[in-house]
């Protein structure tokens, strides 16, 4: 059957199987891939995700669709309405208002789209400063970058990402935030919006949200929805950074779809195309050259894993895509190290070509001083004799270890990370009792932060000449002997 339009007769198509919005369709011999299809009254119903010989795969909107309805070609991709007031907004994994603030507007913007070709891209050498003292001083991140965050639950995978975006606040060149909440509970997706406007986050955020209950339609689309706003904003010329939370669900649900279309399983039972699936998500952060604008897109994907298994399936393709890992371990979270995160299995591929050179000057032995460490304490255990320059590095690993601790939810800039890394190489620390450590590291910057911010400017300027060095061990010896006293 075909519906008369006033242009064209438009090809019908009838459903052949349905189950949770997923159904084989029959009659639709020219449609194309996420193509939408919609009803007698062009209401959008239904994503065409595939086709075989026989029949067309899509995914519907309303799992309570009316079976006996027909649907029919629109001749359009799925596109959102993407505006600069998109930013502080929520949206369904649609793309459609989910804060009760009205429609959204703007263009229609194509939600899957091929990734930046290699020749309109640029070398990633911006810093993203994160406000995180062991990502900022040991796995750097620059914009355009794709570091996945993974790990067992209940970690703080999520925290870490939250102060991510929380920490874009303090930055001067202003970063545009997309949080996707992609198969979380409701109860979440509430908590991270409670975050986000007590820490006035909606200035600069826009978060997706597509919940456990949604449909699978919009679970599978939630992703691909933050990230065509992400680069409706990188296009402009604008720095974006897009969290996807999480990809493990993201993959769940597509796992689903696809048995449900009896597609072949593959290792897991995950189809075989799911790696290209993410491949092709990942693949469209970039930085982009001048002539394109110079914007990019950062993409912090998170992948959890069970019992710390980083060689299952869906792990081990998202590593192989991303530029490196943050890898959070259990062991250090029941030691009480937050944020639990283990240097040695983590990496960033982009490193200290994105950091800045004054930090970089005063961080470089960081992740060698805490892999002696951790050699150096082995032999303490074994009860072996220590020699005095094996106690030196095990308490200067000891030092750096405590003061890379930090709770959730604060800032540590990095002009305050080079004043107090340089504190450390300088010895200024050695004389202070293990226990005080941290609350001398909390005061130094806050006397800093209130009473020498100049330092903090000059240092941004990237000023760190002999100077400034002998400015911040004169603040720092004054100021111990006033802490020492009380």
């Amino acid at each position: 059957m075909q519906k008369q339009t006033k242009n064209n007769t438009q090809e019908a198509g009838h459903i052949l199987s349905f189950f949770s919005g997923v159904a084989k369709l029959t009659g639709l011999p020219h449609v194309f891939l996420h193509e939408v299809l919609v009803d007698v009254s062009g209401k959008r119903v239904a994503l065409v995700l595939g086709f075989r010989q026989n029949f067309v795969e899509a995914l519907f909107f309303d799992e309570s669709f009316d079976l006996e309805q027909l649907v029919f070609r629109s001749g359009e991709l799925f596109s959102v309405p993407i505006a600069e007031h998109t930013i502080g907004r929520i949206t369904d994994g649609f793309g459609l208002a989910s804060d009760g603030l009205g429609d959204m507007t703007g263009e229609m913007v194509k939600v899957f789209r091929q990734a930046p070709p290699i020749f309109d891209r640029e070398p990633v050498t911006t810093p993203l400063s994160t406000g995180i003292k062991i990502i900022d001083t040991s796995l750097p991140l620059g914009r355009g970058q794709r570091e996945l965050i993974i790990g067992d639950r209940k970690l703080g995978k999520s925290t870490l990402a939250i102060d991510i975006v929380l920490n874009q606040r303090h930055v001067q060149s202003p970063v545009y935030c997309i949080y996707v909440l992609c198969g979380q509970k409701e109860s979440k997706v509430q908590e991270v919006v409670a975050l986000f406007e007590k820490h006035n986050a909606f200035l600069y955020t826009t978060v997706v949200a597509s919940t456990a209950g949604a449909s699978f339609a919009e679970q599978y689309l939630a992703p691909f929805v933050g990230c065509s706003i992400g680069e409706y904003f990188r296009d402009r010329g604008k720095d974006v950074l897009i969290i996807y939370d999480d990809l493990s669900s993201h993959a769940k649900a597509y796992r689903d779809i696809a048995l449900l279309l009896e597609r072949a399983p593959g290792r897991e039972a995950y189809p075989g195309d799911v790696f290209s699936l993410h491949a092709g998500l990942l693949e469209r952060a970039a930085k982009l050259s001048e002539a394109k604008g110079g914007g990019s897109l950062t993409a912090l994907p998170i992948v959890e894993t069970q019992e710390g298994d980083i060689t299952s399936f869906i792990p081990t393709n998202i590593i192989s895509i991303t530029d490196g890992q943050i890898y959070l371990e259990r062991d250090l979270f029941e030691k009480g190290y937050f944020p639990a995160i283990n240097i040695g299995l983590s990496v960033s591929r982009i490193g200290s070509q994105a950091q800045p050179k004054v930090l970089r000057s005063v961080v470089g032995g960081i992740r060698l001083g805490l892999s002696q460490h951790k050699e150096l304490m082995k032999l303490t255990q074994l009860e072996t004799v220590v020699s005095d320059e094996a106690k030196e590095k095990i308490h200067h690993g000891e030092l750096i270890l405590e003061l890379l601790k930090q709770r959730k939810h604060t800032n540590v800039s990095w002009p305050e990370q080079v004043i107090l890394f340089y504190t450390i190489k300088a010895g200024l620390f050695d004389d202070i009792e293990k226990e005080k450590w941290s609350s001398f590291e909390t005061l130094l910057l806050e006397l800093i932060r209130s009473v020498y911010p100049i330092v903090l400017e000059e240092i941004e300027m990237d000023a760190f000449d002999a100077v400034i060095k002998n400015k911040i061990k004169q603040i720092t010896e004054d100021f111990k002997q006033e802490f020492e006293q009380h």
